[in-house]
């Protein structure tokens, strides 16, 4: 690429880098939360239980403000935010040469990465005259490290993901904001799942299925297709108010240029202290298949109070009556448990209606054209994005 197309001469432009007390985020405490599809609601709902001011939802995200420590307990205790972004300058952006020299000349970008490290940048553009996302975040490289040169006469070394430090820029009707992602990677990771032998749900839509099912722990909570676990273990960390960081290691938020160590292990600590232990009998899950069971168990073994999560091996079909429960479930999408779908689904529905009196069930259907075949009465249904995947999720109130 020749970088000519977007410098303004062919000398380096003036150097005049904005001080790092006027960076965005730390002049007005403004930041940018991304979600999944269909979660905006219920992410603004979290952010104000966790204490910030939501200012703005947006499609896939919420705009918020707060302090450096409610900052820090959201990366820490989130269960449905996937990233928060920290605003280092936002501007019009008409053209490629001006995105260029905004990033070479307004910010001191060795404060923010040091010369052994490596960044990446993640980048989406829409209905902006710089159409391409990969040619802009090509702009945005080339513009640190030329600054990277000047100073140093060496660059930085750049990943197309998983870098030391994360950017993120975002262009939409041409105006561009180039932000800190604050913890570098995405905060559905909750560093439980080590075994899985299916495609996974995502652990922030899993935690968003207990959220709506309004499980406070007053009833057991059944999984009757329990997988690898996911929705055991959002269950039981929601119920031992289990930080969802509290087994991932948030290295990223430490190279904020304004971090505060000391603030940072008081979240952490007054956190996990509010943990407590999940009493034998609450939570169950169960799967046809053995080696989804053994890996659910590894995988929650790895959390407090794991262990009295009871798991077993068995069809659905055979399970035994389950009154009073909150049944939840993500059936398979294909063929599975030697039946065709459509079976599978009237089967389920037939064990919910005879063998679950006075529960609720919450049905993930990956498939909602399907959710006839469950052949039940749905109390209300409501989408869910599973990754790309849209999905409905379907409450039945069982008599």
């Amino acid at each position: 690429m020749n970088k000519q197309k977007y410098m303004l001469t062919n000398k380096r432009p003036f150097v005049y880098y904005t001080r790092r007390e006027n960076m965005e985020y730390i002049k007005n405490n403004k930041y940018f939360a991304q979600v999944t599809g269909s979660l905006e609601k219920h992410a603004t709902e979290e952010l104000e239980a966790l204490g910030a001011e939501v200012l703005q939802e947006v499609s896939r995200g919420v705009r918020f403000q707060c302090d450096k420590e409610t900052l820090y307990r959201i990366v820490y205790c989130s269960r449905l935010i996937t990233r928060v972004l920290a605003p280092l300058i936002s501007m019009q952006c008409h053209s490629e040469k001006y995105l260029y020299n905004q990033a070479f000349q307004n910010i001191n970008w060795t404060e923010l990465i040091d010369i052994e490290q490596c960044f990446s940048i993640i980048t989406n553009v829409s209905n902006s005259n710089i159409r391409n996302s990969l040619y802009a975040g090509q702009i945005l490289k080339d513009a640190i490290c030329d600054q990277f040169k000047n100073k140093y006469s060496k660059r930085p070394n750049f990943k197309p993901k998983d870098g030391d430090v994360v950017l993120n820029l975002y262009i939409t009707d041409n105006w561009a904001t180039i932000s800190f992602d604050v913890s570098g990677i995405s905060l559905h990771k909750r560093g439980y799942r080590e075994f899985s032998n299916t495609a996974p749900m995502q652990e922030t839509l899993a935690a968003a299925i207990i959220k709506l099912s309004n499980w406070t722990g007053d009833k057991p909570l059944y999984d009757i297709m329990c997988g690898s676990g996911t929705l055991l273990a959002e269950a039981l960390m929601l119920y031992s108010r289990i930080p969802a960081g509290y087994l991932r290691k948030d290295e990223h938020i430490k190279l904020l240029p304004d971090f505060d160590e000391a603030l940072w292990e008081k979240v952490k600590t007054e956190a996990n202290s509010q943990m407590r232990e999940c009493p034998k009998g609450l939570i169950y899950g169960s799967d046809i298949d053995e080696e989804s069971v053994e890996f659910t168990k590894k995988n929650l073994k790895r959390l407090p109070f794991g262990e009295n999560v009871e798991i077993v091996t068995s069809r659905f079909q055979e399970l035994s009556r389950k009154e009073n429960r909150i049944i939840v479930c993500n059936p398979p999408y294909g063929v599975r448990m030697g039946s065709s779908v459509s079976t599978m689904y009237n089967e389920l529905g037939d064990f919910l209606k005879q063998r679950c009196p006075h529960s609720e069930a919450y049905v993930l259907f990956g498939k909602p054209e399907m959710i006839p075949e469950l052949r039940l009465r749905a109390h209300w249904k409501k989408t869910l994005m599973n990754g790309d995947i849209e999905g409905k999720l379907v409450k039945v109130v069982l008599r």
